[in-house]
């Protein structure tokens, strides 16, 4: 089983959530202050990166495909088109990477828990790795191969399958079906990418707490 998200109710209802966390976490968050009264404008680098990670295949699959018609790329033999994938894509895309929408209310809503800043960014850019895979998806969004759309969604499946799936020992149950309600819901929550960006915010929280009791400060 290929964990591919196909039900739109699901992707649209999750999609409209995370962005109504970021609103909640931007508005909750606009009376908190750093330490030391600094700057929180490194708050906002995990919505950007959500932006870029769930728009940015799309905009450069936009960008190749208006290439193709200026005449200023050479388009493949095979031809090229503009595809429901642009569409599509983003909302698959954002749930692939609510860990982002996640680190964001975090940083806002605690600015000043542990080593916060440090944690951000070594979540992002942990997170950031695997969407470089979307990233290279623009051309085959484009493209006018009758096989395209199964090269993007081998793709998505690999970015999507659930951890506890990875280590499930035989089959794979049909509990992990993301066309079914809470399917969707473990497909989501235990995704390789936010299970990244989590493990290492915490290896960041955890190191600091150990290294603050070994110094006597906890």
């Amino acid at each position: 089983m290929l964990p591919v998200i196909t039900n739109d109710l699901y992707k649209y209802s999750a999609v409209a959530a995370l962005l109504l966390a970021i609103l909640f976490a931007y508005l909750k968050g606009r009376g908190a202050g750093s330490a030391g009264g600094g700057s929180l404008a490194w708050t906002q680098v995990p919505v950007i990166a959500f932006a870029v990670a769930a728009l940015g295949p799309s905009a450069v699959a936009i960008m190749i495909y208006l290439g193709y018609r200026s005449g200023l790329m050479q388009p493949p033999a095979s031809g090229y088109r503009f595809s429901i994938f642009i569409r599509d894509l983003p909302f698959d895309f954002a749930v692939m990477n609510w860990g982002f929408v996640a680190l964001y209310a975090a940083c806002r809503l605690r600015p000043n828990f542990g080593p916060a800043r440090l944690a951000m960014w070594l979540a992002v850019a942990t997170m950031a790795l695997p969407n470089v895979l979307l990233l290279s998806l623009a051309a085959t969004m484009v493209s006018n191969d009758f096989d395209a759309g199964q090269g993007i969604g081998i793709v998505e499946a690999m970015l999507m399958f659930p951890i506890v799936a990875m280590i499930w020992p035989g089959p794979v149950p049909a509990v992990f079906d993301p066309d079914s309600g809470i399917g969707f819901v473990i497909c989501a929550l235990t995704a390789p990418i936010p299970f990244l960006g989590l493990t290492s915010w915490l290896a960041v929280q955890l190191s600091w707490l150990a290294a603050r009791r070994m110094s006597g400060l906890a």
